[in-house]
């Protein structure tokens, strides 16, 4: 007996109208995701929740999180001309990203401590890339000149859960923009170019323990 396919369950709130014009095609990029990621991934039925809205990244026109199992939110800004161009499936890219989250949030979870934080992001951002190549994302290019005076607090922080996620993230008057997210993903690049046959998709559930040692090789 087969297995029952995953389904994406698409939410489109949409009583204002704003996605009506481009509704179709959000749809079609969104299920070819879904699809590829399905393909590597142990996914469940997923529910995607997506609005319009303006809390996107500028050079995406979109933005995806992923809170729990099986729940991913998606916003975009129809207004955005980058959203339409969609340049190397940056829609796509980014649901299979949180898709790799969703699917983590099935095993050990998204993690509380920093180091979790930096091992999920750092998979994710390597999924996405395996599916659909490319360059990584802006995100994800951070010099590592720039990123080795971090590297120090990170070790000591690995284990914290009362880190400050968005001062890691997305930057504060001390911290760069987006340290948490190149940091994670040196560190995950490193764990797979020390095993040949690893990939992000088989890492999905795997321990963020395993992940440490590679972060003083960044």
């Amino acid at each position: 007996m087969f297995p029952t396919m995953p389904k994406m369950n698409l939410h489109m709130i949409n009583a204002r109208h704003q996605l009506t014009g481009i509704a179709k095609w959000l749809s079609e990029r969104l299920d070819d995701a879904f699809a590829v990621s399905a393909k590597h991934l142990p996914l469940l039925d997923t529910d995607v929740i997506m609005r319009a809205g303006k809390a996107v990244i500028p050079e995406k026109g979109h933005l995806g999180y992923a809170p729990e199992r099986g729940l991913i939110y998606v916003t975009v800004d129809p207004e955005n001309p980058v959203l339409r161009t969609n340049p190397s499936q940056s829609l796509e890219r980014m649901l299979a990203h949180e898709l790799h989250h969703s699917s983590r949030w099935d095993g050990p979870g998204y993690g509380k401590t920093l180091g979790e934080a930096l091992v999920s992001e750092g998979l994710a951002g390597h999924f996405a890339q395996e599916v659909y190549g490319g360059e990584r994302e802006p995100w994800e290019q951070v010099p590592v000149s720039t990123l080795r005076p971090y590297l120090f607090k990170a070790q000591a922080d690995w284990q914290s859960a009362d880190y400050n996620h968005a001062e890691w993230f997305f930057g504060s008057h001390e911290f760069p923009a987006w340290v948490g997210y190149s940091l994670g993903y040196e560190m995950v690049g490193r764990y797979l170019a020390a095993h040949g046959d690893a990939r992000a998709a088989k890492l999905v559930h795997a321990d963020a323990a395993d992940f440490r040692v590679f972060l003083d090789a960044v």
